[in-house]
């Protein structure tokens, strides 16, 4: 069977079947015939491409990552286009279930491909090197595990679906215990692999970045877990210790050469698009990079920062107090915009995006009644933000907000799933928590703080695990496509609840302090800067009301398409 053919064929299959159940009821028209069907390495290269295909689809778009806007970092516009982010935001049981039937699908995609090569690999044994089927196995068993460590966090338990077998739409929960013991077997299976530090083979790696899961890969991702693991709701804290341990062999072996990671020298590279193939990221996923190979999805994610009075889509806006608690630095003015750049109607001037058009407190109003400059008087990530040249291109450099917007949707963009920072960081975390490699631990704090504060002896680090803790927040923030995002962070933490009493609180924090400078424009674009004669003191813009509900108010509803399905998805 040619290649093209079986590409084909397992797209077909995999695309078909988009739901826990959906590939465990039988699909003939769909279904692949297992045995001996994996014989070559064109073969093996069809099923990882296929692989791979669905793990592109699974972060191609905002929907799966609605849910982080349950974090404290960052919420979203009141667009009718928004409810499900609103909701998540909200910490309501969502309406609009678009986010969570995406996220579902598109892990379970994932699984059942990944399902495909661990089942089936070893068939190609005699006719293709050992080497090549372990690092297939190993990519496949990385994906699984990174697939339900996704869904165990935003559902609670969770159908195992280890071999795509049909069983009439009768799979029961698995308790989230089982699910964090089937991760972590999953990641020690693809330790087992020996995958290789460095690829040199196209479309498994870029320049200097890999493409496929490495050998670091896999333990950073083990120390995730881990940290996972010792936390809410499981609470094993004893497994503090051993996330330290499979960190410290990631830090220990970027230390000695042997992993190709290290820190960006500047902050304004990390989410450069000029350095769109980072040696700080271990775990990537990469879009439009490969012709002909299995990058078949754009990442989506261009204009998902940007916000809606400037032409963006307001997907992912940032809260205040988070960023008002956020250190000055290199790092805040990469995370977000340091000023923002205006429409046409004010002359494209740079301004803070607490300015107002007449120098006085900001009056609340919308619409044409409002003083603010910035219609959504916020702060701006822009992680995703891409700089227009002549011509309207993408600039390969770092987002500088005096240029344009590039406003295009689609874009070759990296998501950085896993960076060495976190790892360093997590590292820290771990080991502060467990007692181990004291000195060590604050080292690896201090090295991220370095690169992010205008003054690292500003920095205080007398408890370690908690700086790092916070650092990680910081190194995250309204980025919803990492491994371990904001919310996730505050979920091991068990401390949505503390996001959630701000929020139904007075919110009477102290955002920008009066005194400060300000750059403004008047309505008639005329640039001006004043001294704010009054605090900015602000709430959200989405209300919370729901009373809180425990675990139901973090965990998300499973999606009604699939408990029509399976009346076993109920907690």
């Amino acid at each position: 069977m040619k290649a093209k053919y079986i590409f084909s064929a397992i797209a077909f299959a995999l695309i078909s079947l988009t739901s826990c159940s959906d590939f465990l009821d039988e699909h003939p028209k769909g279904q692949l015939k297992p045995e001996g069907f994996i014989d070559s390495q064109k073969a093996l290269d069809a099923v990882v491409d296929a692989l791979y295909f669905q793990v592109q689809q699974s972060q191609c778009n905002s929907n799966p990552c609605i849910t982080q806007c349950q974090g404290d970092d960052m919420t979203s516009t009141t667009g009718s286009n928004k409810p499900a982010y609103l909701s998540a935001d909200a910490f309501e049981v969502p309406t609009d279930e678009k986010g969570l039937t995406n996220l579902w699908n598109w892990q379970y995609n994932i699984i059942q491909a990944a399902n495909l090569i661990i089942d089936n690999a070893d068939d190609a044994q005699g006719n293709v090197s050992d080497e090549n089927i372990a690092i297939a196995k190993g990519q496949a068993y990385f994906w699984r595990a990174q697939a339900y460590f996704q869904l165990v966090r935003i559902f609670g338990p969770l159908p195992l679906n280890l071999h795509n077998e049909a069983d009439g739409n009768a799979t029961p929960l698995s308790p989230v215990e089982e699910v964090y013991t089937r991760i972590v077997s999953d990641l020690q299976e693809a330790e087992k692999c020996n995958l290789p530090a460095k690829y040199t083979k196209t479309n498994q790696a870029i320049g200097d970045m890999n493409i496929f899961v490495s050998e670091q890969a896999v333990k950073s991702a083990l120390a995730a877990v881990y940290m996972n693991m010792a936390g809410f709701p499981l609470n094993k804290t004893e497994y503090y210790a051993t996330a330290a341990d499979k960190a410290k062999e990631v830090v220990d072996g970027v230390k000695s050469g042997k992993y190709p990671h290290g820190l960006c020298s500047s902050w304004a590279d990390v989410y450069s698009y000029g350095n769109n193939f980072s040696k700080e990221c271990i775990v990537g996923i990469v879009y439009k990079s490969q012709p002909g190979g299995w990058s078949n999805y754009d990442s989506q994610f261009t204009s998902c920062h940007q916000l809606g009075s400037l032409g963006g889509w307001g997907d992912f806006l940032a809260e205040r107090y988070f960023w008002s608690l956020f250190p000055d630095g290199p790092r805040k003015d990469y995370v977000y915009a340091k000023q923002i750049r205006t429409g046409d109607g004010y002359n494209n001037t740079l301004v803070d995006w607490w300015a107002t058009t007449d120098g006085l407190p900001y009056n609340g109003k919308s619409g044409d009644e409002s003083n603010a400059v910035v219609n959504e008087y916020r702060p701006m990530f822009v992680a995703f933000t891409v700089n227009a040249g002549e011509g309207n291109s993408p600039l390969a450099q770092p987002y500088d907000p005096a240029l344009p917007f590039w406003g295009n949707m689609c874009l070759n963009k990296t998501h950085q799933v896993i960076r060495y920072s976190e790892v360093l960081l997590w590292f820290a975390e771990a080991s502060a928590r467990a007692g181990k490699y004291t000195a060590e631990a604050k080292a690896a704090l201090e090295e991220v703080q370095a690169r992010a504060y205008t003054n690292p002896a500003a920095c205080n680090n007398a408890d370690v695990a908690e700086a790092a803790y916070k650092e990680h927040g910081y190194e995250v923030a309204g980025y919803p496509f990492a491994l371990v995002s904001r919310r996730a962070d505050e979920f091991r933490m068990n401390r949505l609840k503390e996001a959630y009493d701000y929020r139904v609180g007075p919110q009477s924090a102290v955002l920008v302090p009066a005194g400060t400078l300000t750059h403004s424009v008047k309505k008639d674009g005329t640039p001006f800067t004043y001294t704010l004669t009054a605090d900015v003191v602000l709430k959200e813009n989405m209300p919370v009301t729901a009373a809180w509900n425990g675990d139901n108010s973090i965990y998300q509803i499973y999606p009604t398409t699939e408990t029509e399905k399976n009346p076993n998805l109920k907690r």
